[in-house]
C-alpha cells in the first residue's frame, strides 16, 4: 500500500475513533466546577471539585478545589505532578505524550477506554485558534475539531511507549505483530497477512487482544 494511502487509512481510523468523544456543551460548561478526584504521584487521592476547561488546556493542567463553595480551598496543579484525575464524565491518565515531543513529557490524555492496551485521545491546539471561525456549514463539533485536532494513543498495560495511528502506517505488518507478540496465534495472523488483520483493521485487532489478555 502507498504511503498516501497508507496516512489516509491513519486518518480515517482516527476521524472514526473520535467519534465517540462528546465535548457538547448542553451538559457541562466551561468554566464550572464539576465533582471529580486527582491521584497524585504518591498515589494518595483526594476528592474534590474540578473547573472544566477546553479540550487542550486542561491536559496541561488543572484548577482543583477540596470545597466547591470556598475559593481558598483552589489548588493549582500541573498535570506531570499527577497520575490521574476525573472531572464530571472525562478521566484522564497522566502518561508520557504531549503531541508527539521527542522528549517525552508526562501530560494528562483522555481515557476512551481502560483495558491491557488502554485507548487514549490526545488534542492539539491549532496555530492559529484565536482567529478561527466557525463557518455557516460546519457542526460545532466540526469547528473544535479543527481547533483542537485530535490523536489517538494506545498504551500496552506494564509498558511508557505510547503509540499512534500514524504510528503504524509504516510496516504495520511487522510493528503490530511485535508489540501484540505475547498473544502468538493473534500475532501470526497479522505476520502471515491473513485477511481482516492488516491496518484498516487495528482497531479489531486491539480488540481481540484485549478479550484474551490477562486482565
Amino acid at each position: 500500500m502507498k504511503l498516501k494511502s497508507l496516512m489516509f487509512s491513519a486518518f480515517m481510523l482516527t476521524t472514526f475513533f473520535m467519534m465517540a468523544q462528546d465535548w457538547s456543551t448542553d451538559v457541562y460548561k466551561y468554566g464550572e466546577l464539576y465533582p471529580g478526584y486527582i491521584i497524585d504521584a504518591g498515589g494518595t487521592k483526594t476528592e474534590g471539585f474540578i473547573k472544566y476547561d477546553d479540550r487542550y488546556s486542561m491536559q496541561k493542567d488543572i484548577l482543583f478545589y477540596t470545597d466547591k463553595a470556598d475559593k481558598k480551598s483552589k489548588t493549582k496543579y500541573k498535570t506531570d505532578d499527577l497520575t490521574e484525575f476525573k472531572v464530571a464524565d472525562k478521566l484522564y491518565h497522566c502518561i508520557h505524550y504531549s503531541g508527539g515531543l521527542f522528549s517525552k513529557p508526562i501530560n494528562a490524555n483522555l481515557v476512551v477506554k481502560v483495558d491491557c492496551i488502554t485507548e487514549y485521545v490526545w488534542y492539539d491546539r491549532a496555530e492559529d485558534y484565536m482567529t478561527m471561525r466557525k463557518t455557516a456549514s460546519e457542526t460545532n463539533e466540526e469547528f473544535y475539531a479543527r481547533m483542537y485536532p485530535p490523536t489517538t494513543l494506545f498504551l500496552k498495560a506494564g509498558e511508557e511507549d505510547v503509540k499512534t495511528i500514524s504510528g503504524f502506517a509504516l510496516k504495520f505488518t511487522e510493528k503490530m505483530s511485535e508489540w501484540i507478540a505475547d498473544n502468538a496465534e493473534l500475532a501470526e495472523k497479522i505476520s502471515s497477512k491473513e485477511k481482516g488483520y492488516g491496518m484498516l483493521h487495528l482497531l479489531d485487532i486491539i480488540e481481540q487482544y484485549n478479550e484474551s489478555c490477562e486482565k
